[in-house]
Formats: structure tokens, sequence, C-alpha cells
């Protein structure tokens, strides 16, 4: 029975669309990744500070996210929209996310060679 749940899953990803137009009140994936990476900062950020005190890092943290939207002119009801969106499209957020990784890798390279 798992066999045949696990096939019909891979079968719905297999079968979706992944060509599919993003929806104007949608972020690029370009855009969508540049915000992430930053969000993804801001939150390593807020854990190496928590320990020093859990308000004040709140606080900063509140404060990136705020910063990271004003500079990429979004709301954060666009952000959760855009979020979801890809979130529903997993093979665009994998994607997303092996950009990531692989810029912060790179990254790490040249700061530490």
């Amino acid at each position: 029975m798992k066999n045949y749940l696990f096939i019909l899953i891979c079968l719905l990803f297999a079968c979706s669309n992944s060509d599919e137009k993003i929806p104007e009140n949608i972020l690029s994936e370009n855009t969508f990744e540049s915000i992430l990476k930053e969000i993804h900062l801001a939150e390593a950020t807020f854990e190496l500070h928590k320990t020093k005190g859990m308000g004040k890092a709140k606080n900063e943290l509140a404060n990136s996210y705020q910063n990271i939207y004003s500079e990429y002119t979004i709301s954060e009801e666009e952000f959760k929209l855009t979020l979801e969106y890809y979130s529903n499209h997993p093979e665009k957020l994998e994607k997303i996310y092996d950009k990531i990784l692989k810029g912060l890798t790179k990254e790490r390279t040249t700061l530490n060679p």
C-alpha cells in the first residue's frame, strides 16, 4: 500500500507543469531567491544573538525583516503569498534553494580560501 501511495505522489509531481507561468502578484524566482537568502541570514543572526537577550534579538530580527522588505519594495503579505506559491510548487522551491546554497558556498569559499 505504501508503495502505491509513493508511486501516486511521484506521478503527481511528474505530471505537474513546471513551465507554468508565475502569477503577476508573485515575485520572480530570482527576486524571491535574493529575499529568501537575506531572510535566512537574518534568522541565522537571530539564532546567534538570542543567547544575549531574547527581546533584543527579536527586535533586531523584526527590523531585519522590515529592512529586507523595504529594500525590495515589497510587503510582508507579498512575501507570504510568494512563499505559499513556491511551497505549493516544490520543484521551483527546490531550484531556488539549490541556487541559494550554491551562492552561500561560493561566498564562504571566497571568504575562507
